[in-house]
C-alpha cells in the first residue's frame, strides 16, 4: 500500500497494535500490517519487502516480544535498507496518545518523502514488468519526480524510469494530432481499424504475466529449490533484472553435492565428527558406513560398531547449547561471553561445533543454520535434503557438512574458493602484490610481512615489522612497502626493503594518523593519508614529506591511484569522492547522497571508481562510477546483497575491469558485473570480517581474487566476469540441477525451456 504506516509488531502484541491500527484508520491513517492481504501463495518475505519500500513510516511497536522476533529483525531491516524513517512506540502506551503522535509523524514523513517513495516504489514494479510502457509516470507526476534530482542521488533504475516516462510524454504529444486524424477518419469512414484493441490488451497481458512470472518463481524457489533450478535453467535469453533475480535466488540457495541412502533409517552420526567414513547408527542399533570421498556410490554398506559418543571439547573451546523445538542457541564462549543467536526456525537436533571452532550447524525446521560464531549470526541455511535433518556432522577439515534425514545422508560443501592459509589466532589486515604475479604479500596486525606462492599458499619469506599494522601497500615493482603501525615508537610510517627486511621510519606530522598509502605511478614518491585531516607526499629516495593536499573538512578517508594518469582519487566521512593531484586543491567529483562513511576505493581502467564503506549495500549508499563521454563520469547507484552487514572494508576490480567485488565486515563477498551490477553472486562461507580484497592477473583470463580476514583466513576465488550474465547463470542452474536428479534428489525430466522475451 503505497504512502502508508508499515506496522512492524509481535503477535503476542496483537491486541494493542490492533487496537493503534483501528484508532488510525480513523484519522485517515492508512496501514499496512502483515495479516491482510496476503496470499498464501505470495511469499512472506517478498510481500514485506514490497510492503517497506512502499511505505512512509516505519512504526515499531517496540516490547520485549519485537526485539525477541526475528520476522520483525527482517522487518527492521528492510526498512533500514530503503532508508525509512523510523518511529518507536512503546507497547503499552495509551492509545489515543500513541495514534496521535504516529498521524505526526506519518504526515510529516509523507510530505518530506511520499514523492521518493512513490518514485522509487513505480521505478521497482516497471522494472520488474519488464520495462514496458505500463505503469509510466504521467507528466505532472514526471515533472515531480524529476525535482528529486536536486535532493538526493537516483538509483539507476529511477533515472531509467523518468527518461522512459518523458520519452513516452512527448511521443504521446506527438501522436495525439495524428491520433485525433485517425479517429475523425475512422468516424466519418464509420469504421475502425480492427484488431488495435486486441493487439494492446495482447501486449499488456503479456507484460503482466511477465511479473507474474518472476514472483511465481521466486515463491518455487523459496518452497521448493529443485523446482526453482528447472525454473531458472529455462532462462538467460535477456538480461533483463527480473531474470537476473530469479537467477540470484535459484543459485543462492546451497544444495547438497553428495548423498546416499540406508537400508533402515538412521538415528544419528556414529561420530559427530566425519574422516575417512561416514558412519550411520540405525534405529535398530546397526552400524552403516560409506566411504566420504566415494560420492560415485549412492548407498551403505554395513559396519562394524565403534566411534560413538562426543569427542570431548578443546579447552577452552565454546560450549553450544540448543533445546529441540526452540529457535534459540546459546554459545559460551572461552573467554565467558556468551551470545545468543535467533535461528530461522525450531532446532531439530543437536547443535554441532566445526574443527576450526568458527562455526556452528544446528538442524532446523528450515534445513540446517550454518551460525558465525564471531558475530553471533546466521550466515547460511542449508537446504534440499529429502526430509527435515535431524542430525549433523563436520568433515574433518571443516569445509563440508553431512546431515541425517530419515534413511538418506546428504553432504554439503562450503567452501568458498580454495583455502590458502588457516590461521584462527591471526588477524590478516591487508594483502599487496609481490614482483611477479607467482606471488603476493599478506599482512599480519602482529607485525608479520609474509610472502606466499600465490597459487598453495606455500609461506616464501617472512619479515618483521614494528607495532601493531594497521596498512601496508607497495609499489609498482614490488621492491618496497609502506607500512602503517601503531605502537612504533620509531614512527607510524615505515618503508620496509622488501628483499631485506630492512626497514625505515619516515618522519610524519605528530598529529597524522595513517591510513593505507598509495605509491605514485613512477614510484618516485608515495601518498600517506592522514585520516580526517590532509595528505601527505613523500619522496620514495629521501623518505621525507615534500608536499601536503590540502583536503577540505573533514579531512580524507581514503585514497586510490587514478589507473589513467598520475592524479588521485580520495574520499570523505561526508561521502565526497574528489579528484587530486600534487600542487593544486582537490575537485569535488561526486557526492554520495546519505553521506556514508567511506572506508575504501576501488579502480580499473576507464577509470571505473568504487567507493565503499558504511551504509554499503543500502539503497542509495552505494555508487559506482564509469567513465561517459570527456572528462565525465556517469554514476550509477546498485543495492547490494550482503547477508548481515552494511559495512564494506575493501572492494577491487578484475584486471579487465569487467567485474568488481566488495568485501564486508560479516565475511561475506559479493561479485558484480560491472556493466550491469547483475546477477550477482554471494560468498557466505568465508569465516572472520573480510580486511583487504587482491586481484592478480593470470597468464589467460582474468586472474583470481584473494580475499583476507580478520580470522586469520586467505581464501583464493577465480574470476570469471563472464559468469556473472543471466545466460552463463542459467546454464550452472541446469548443470546444478542434473547433479541433484543423479543424486536422486530431485524428479528426472526435461529442464524448462528456455523463455522467449516479450
Amino acid at each position: 500500500m503505497l504512502h502508508s504506516v508499515f506496522i512492524s509488531y509481535s503477535r503476542q502484541d496483537s491486541s494493542w497494535a490492533d487496537a493503534l491500527v483501528r484508532d488510525l484508520t480513523g484519522q485517515g491513517v492508512r496501514c499496512w500490517i502483515d495479516r491482510e492481504g496476503i496470499p498464501f501463495s505470495v511469499p512472506w518475505r517478498d510481500e514485506v519487502e514490497d510492503a517497506v519500500q512502499a511505505c512512509d513510516l516505519f512504526l515499531v511497536c517496540d516490547s520485549e516480544h519485537w526485539r525477541a522476533s526475528s520476522a520483525c529483525a527482517t522487518e527492521a531491516a528492510y526498512a533500514l535498507r530503503y532508508g525509512k524513517v523510523r518511529l518507536e512506540v512503546p507497547v503499552g502506551r495509551d492509545v489515543d496518545t500513541a495514534a496521535q503522535q504516529v498521524a505526526r509523524a506519518w504526515r510529516q514523513a509523507a510530505r518530506r518523502h511520499g514523492t521518493a517513495t512513490e518514485l522509487s516504489v513505480r521505478a521497482r514494479d516497471w522494472d520488474a514488468d519488464g520495462r514496458s510502457h505500463k505503469g509510466l509516470a504521467p507528466w505532472r507526476l514526471r515533472r515531480k519526480f524529476d525535482a528529486l534530482r536536486g535532493e538526493r542521488a537516483l538509483s539507476a533504475v529511477e533515472s531509467a524510469y523518468i527518461a522512459a516516462s518523458r520519452r513516452r510524454t512527448r511521443r504521446q504529444t506527438a501522436a495525439s494530432g495524428a491520433l485525433t486524424l485517425l479517429l475523425l477518419v475512422a468516424y466519418v469512414s464509420g469504421q475502425v481499424a480492427p484488431g488495435v484493441e486486441k493487439e494492446v490488451n495482447k501486449r499488456l497481458a503479456a507484460q503482466s504475466d511477465r511479473f507474474s512470472d518472476t514472483r511465481a518463481a521466486l515463491a518455487v524457489i523459496d518452497a521448493d529449490p529443485y523446482r526453482g533450478l528447472r525454473l531458472a535453467s529455462g532462462l538467460g535469453s535477456d538480461e533483463s533484472v527480473a531474470d537476473a533475480q530469479i537467477l540470484e535466488a535459484a543459485l543462492a540457495v546451497d544444495l547438497p553435492d553428495d548423498a546416499f541412502t540406508l537400508p533402515v533409517a538412521g538415528r544419528r552420526f556414529a561420530t559427530p565428527t566425519v574422516g575417512a567414513l561416514v558412519r550411520v547408527t540405525a534405529e535398530d542399533g546397526s552400524t552403516w558406513a560409506r566411504g566420504a570421498a566415494d560420492r560415485t556410490r549412492r548407498s551403505a554398506t554395513r559396519s562394524g560398531a565403534g566411534g560413538v559418543g562426543e569427542k570431548p571439547s578443546a579447552d577452552g573451546a565454546p560450549t553450544v547449547t540448543s533445546r529441540a523445538g526452540s529457535a534459540r542457541l546459546e554459545v559460551l564462549s572461552g573467554d565467558g561471553s556468551l551470545r545468543r543467536v535467533v535461528l530461522p526456525a525450531a532446532a531439530r537436533g543437536t547443535a554441532r561445533l566445526s574443527p576450526d571452532q568458527r562455526w556452528v550447524a544446528v538442524p532446523t525446521d528450515a534445513g540446517i543454520a550454518l551460525v558465525d560464531i564471531g558475530r553471533g549470526t546466521v550466515r547460511d541455511v542449508l537446504a534440499g535434503a529429502p526430509g527435515l535433518v535431524t542430525d549433523v556432522a563436520w568433515a574433518a577439515k571443516g569445509d563440508r557438512i553431512w546431515g541425517l534425514a530419515g534413511s538418506s545422508v546428504v553432504s554439503w560443501k562450503l567452501a568458498d574458493g580454495k583455502l590458502l592459509l588457516d590461521e584462527p589466532g591471526s588477524w590478516f589486515q591487508d594483502l599487496f602484490p609481490a614482483q611477479d604475479t607467482a606471488h603476493l604479500w599478506v599482512a599480519s596486525r602482529n607485525g608479520e610481512l609474509r610472502l606466499l606462492a600465490a597459487h598453495s599458499g606455500t609461506v616464501v619469506r617472512t619479515l618483521k615489522v614494528h607495532g601493531t599494522i594497521s596498512f601496508a601497500a607497495s609499489d609498482r615493482g614490488g621492491k618496497h612497502a609502506v607500512v602503517a603501525a601503531v605502537g612504533d615508537a620509531a614512527g607510524r610510517v615505515r618503508v620496509v626493503d622488501l628483499a631485506t627486511g630492512a626497514t625505515t621510519p619516515v618522519a610524519t606530522p605528530s598529529g597524522c594518523t595513517p591510513g593505507r598509502p598509495v605509491y605514485a605511478r613512477d614510484g618516485r614518491h608515495f601518498y600517506v593519508p592522514c585520516l580526517y585531516s590532509d595528505i601527505l607526499v613523500v619522496d620514495a629516495g629521501s623518505l621525507r614529506v615534500t608536499g601536503r593536499i590540502d583536503v577540505p573538512q573533514p579531512g580524507v578517508t581514503a585514497v586510490a591511484l587514478d589507473p589513467s594518469g598520475d592524479g588521485l582519487f580520495l574520499t570523505t566521512v561526508k561521502g565526497d569522492v574528489d579528484s587530486a593531484v600534487p600542487g593544486s586543491a582537490p575537485v569535488l567529483l561526486h557526492r554520495v547522497g546519505c553521506a556514508p562513511g567511506i572506508e575504501a576505493i576501488a579502480t580499473a581502467p576507464g577509470p571505473r571508481i568504487l567507493p565503499v564503506g558504511t551504509g554499503t549495500g543500502v539503497s542509495g549508499c552505494t555508487q559506482i562510477a564509469r567513465p561517459e563521454g570527456h572528462d565525465g563520469y556517469r554514476w550509477d547507484t546498485l543495492m547490494d546483497a550482503p547477508p548481515d552487514s552494511v559495512l564494506a572494508l575493501a572492494a577491487a576490480y578484475d584486471p579487465t575491469g569487467a567485474a568488481f567485488a566488495i568485501g564486508y565486515s560479516d565475511g561475506s563477498v559479493v561479485l558484480h558485473p560491472s556493466d550491469n551490477a547483475m546477477p550477482r553472486q554471494v560468498l557466505s562461507h568465508i569465516p572472520g570480517g573480510v580486511r583487504s580484497l587482491l586481484t592478480l592477473p593470470a597468464a589467460a583470463g582474468s586472474g583470481s581474487l584473494y580475499v583476507a580476514t580478520r580470522a586469520g583466513v586467505l581464501v583464493r576465488v577465480p574470476w570469471c566476469p563472464s559468469c556473472l550474465s543471466n545466460k552463463a547463470m542459467a546454464k550452472v542452474a541446469g548443470r546444478r540441477l542434473r547433479h541433484a536428479q543423479d543424486l536422486g534428489l530431485a524428479p528426472t525430466g526435461a529442464t524448462a525451456k528456455p523463455r522467449t522475451s516479450t
